[in-house]
């Protein structure tokens, strides 16, 4: 008989905090479970690191290497995991779940260096796990209560509790955070502060920084309008301490403008730059979003831009955007495919015999399609803070309100289950509502639009594509209907 084939093993490491990016902890970390595999005579297929990625109940960070060691375990490619402690694998009591329904499916085994090892397999195995994992959580959020305690002391004293890098700064200074002003960059807020109140648009600052040269705190040239809007409303470029968005008193550090211009600057940006406080969802302009796709699958936008008297350049289609995930490779004239599904849906609605019978599980497609469409818009900004596009708070700024709008959506469409299951449909005036084009019915319209159709998807055609006046092939747009 041959030799015993040995077990494949994935090492996992993390530490929460790496200051100075040496990665030392997990070096650390990794040595110690290399030589748990050896003692165990397991082969290590691979190494999976999250450096200075926190696995607490509150992180908001996205875990890149772990999320490919449990998609590598459920593929059948890995039989153990070895982390440093159950406290470096997660600390989240939804994870563990997680990780023993993965145990279940594949059998994967769990070891420790630290934390000694749970045998999944059984009740009493499972229920220790799930007891380290509370602890772990419970020791998490008391460790955050004192920071937040000790960062409340910082602020009535007026000193500093660190955060993101702070514009206008010099960061690593032997000064401290935020004790060293930049002359470069101070100029440029100054100079930004004044084109704002010449101009009273962010879009010539953030012009103006590009030609003075200036980079963001994280090395990367000023490319979007939001990001240098809330760089200037930033309360901390004035000296002044701030508490979930109100200015609680006069820091330790020196200050870039004056507090009276600080104010000046929130009052010619309004809201921009504001954190959004949630609320109703925007009111729709155009009828498919939510409804209309590229082939690639990802959502395609409303374009529309008129050019000036006398210019070129204007615009009004549905486009597949590449920063947004898309192949960019596909548009189609708004007008021309909302003909298309107009005429299609008039279509379905003539033909349709009687109203769905029986409980209705989604009385309104169209606010469906809202909430994927915001969803989509969640993804992007949490690809972008994996990426690096995005800080924290940020990514949250724009992930909160978002929520929150679904949350609304979500309310309402429970509201109009109640209603749909009682109210019966007449097709005469379902049809003159679908042929008004009054803006002000565009809400009713998408209602409509979204009891017949699922999706809209798009298909490239390529120059020369279309049939001169006619346009695109029909074709070359697949009308999912609604089951």
């Amino acid at each position: 008989m041959g030799e015993p084939v040995p077990l494949r093993c994935a090492i996992y490491c993390r530490i929460s905090q790496d200051r100075e990016s040496e990665e030392k902890g997990v070096t650390r970390q990794e040595e110690d479970c290399r030589e748990l595999a050896a003692q165990h005579g397991w082969e290590v297929v691979r190494v999976y690191v999250d450096n200075d990625i926190s696995a607490s109940t509150r992180s908001k960070k996205t875990r890149p290497d772990y999320d490919a060691m449990i998609a590598s375990v459920r593929a059948g490619a890995i039989d153990v995991i070895v982390s440093y402690s159950n406290g470096r694998l997660t600390r989240r009591p939804m994870e563990l779940e997680d990780v023993i329904k993965v145990h279940e499916q594949n059998g994967v085994l769990i070891h420790t260096v630290k934390s000694g090892n749970d045998d999944l397999s059984t009740a009493d195995g499972r229920m220790v796990a799930r007891i380290k994992a509370a602890v772990d959580a419970g020791e998490v959020e008391r460790t955050a209560e004192r920071v937040a305690r000790a960062a409340r002391q910082r602020r009535e004293e007026g000193r500093l509790h660190g955060g993101a890098r702070t514009f206008g700064y010099v960061h690593g200074s032997p000064l401290g955070y935020c004790q060293e002003i930049d002359p470069l960059a101070a100029k440029a807020i100054r100079e930004g502060m004044e084109r704002l109140f010449l101009t009273g648009k962010v879009s010539e600052v953030r012009k103006l920084w590009q030609r003075l040269g200036v980079l963001t705190p994280m090395g990367k040239a000023w490319q979007n309008d939001g990001n240098v809007a809330r760089t200037l409303r930033n309360p901390r470029i004035a000296g002044l301490v701030a508490h979930e968005g109100k200015v609680v008193g006069e820091g330790n550090w020196p200050a870039i403008i004056t507090r009276a211009e600080h104010e000046a600057i929130l009052e010619a940006l309004g809201s921009r730059g504001a954190k959004k406080t949630g609320g109703p969802p925007r009111a729709r302009k155009y009828l498919l979003p939510g409804f209309v796709y590229c082939v690639c699958g990802t959502p395609m936008s409303a374009q529309v831009y008129n050019a000036p008297e006398g210019k070129t350049g204007s615009f009004n289609r549905y486009v597949c955007i590449s920063q947004r995930g898309g192949c960019g490779q596909c548009s189609r004239q708004r007008p021309w495919l909302e003909g298309v599904v107009q005429e299609w849906v008039a279509g379905a609605i003539e033909g349709k015999v009687s109203a769905p019978e029986g409980e209705v599980d989604d009385p309104n497609p169209a606010i469906e399609a809202e909430i994927r469409e915001i969803e989509a818009e969640i993804k992007r900004v949490q690809g972008g803070l994996a990426k690096g596009i995005y800080t924290d708070d940020e990514a949250l700024e724009e992930i909160i309100p978002r929520r929150e709008q679904i949350q609304v959506l979500r309310a309402k469409q429970g509201e109009l289950a109640k209603e749909a299951a009682v109210v019966p449909i007449d097709r005469d005036q379902e049809l003159e509502d679908w042929l008004d084009d009054d803006p002000e019915s565009l809400h009713r319209r998408r209602e409509i639009l979204g009891r017949y159709v699922k999706r809209i998807i798009v298909k490239p055609v390529g120059k020369g594509g279309s049939n001169g006046w006619d346009g695109p092939p029909i074709d070359s747009v697949v009308i999912v209907p609604r089951s």
